[in-house]
């Protein structure tokens, strides 16, 4: 089942966040767990991305193989709101629960394997 984020961002220093995003976006190319990365832009330092993964691990390893340039990302804008849909489990309910501006939606008609 796939697991979903979306994310939106106040940007601060948009040269360097565009510098970033586009690494990550390079980054997840090359990730198998990752079927979908894309940014998007309403209006000047407003910035959404989409992510698409396999499932929670393959998000989780994209974060982890990524830390530095989400640091860098975190130093140049703000995260305003985030929101996950997909199989959210205990502990992905904890992190959620640590984390206010992200908003869980867990998948309540899944399709049977």
């Amino acid at each position: 089942m796939s697991f979903y984020v979306r994310a939106r961002f106040d940007v601060h220093d948009q040269q360097e966040f565009e510098e970033v995003a586009r690494a990550l976006r390079d980054q997840a190319a090359t990730e198998p767990g990752t079927l979908t990365y894309r940014w998007f832009s309403g209006e000047p330092g407003s910035y959404v991305v989409i992510e698409e993964y396999t499932d929670v691990d393959a998000a989780f390893a994209h974060n982890d193989r990524g830390a530095a340039l989400l640091a860098r990302g975190g130093e140049c804008a703000d995260m305003v709101e985030a929101e996950i849909y997909g199989d959210i489990t205990g502990e992905l309910w904890d992190w959620v629960a640590a984390n206010p501006v992200f908003t869980a939606y867990p998948e309540v008609f899944a399709q049977p394997d």
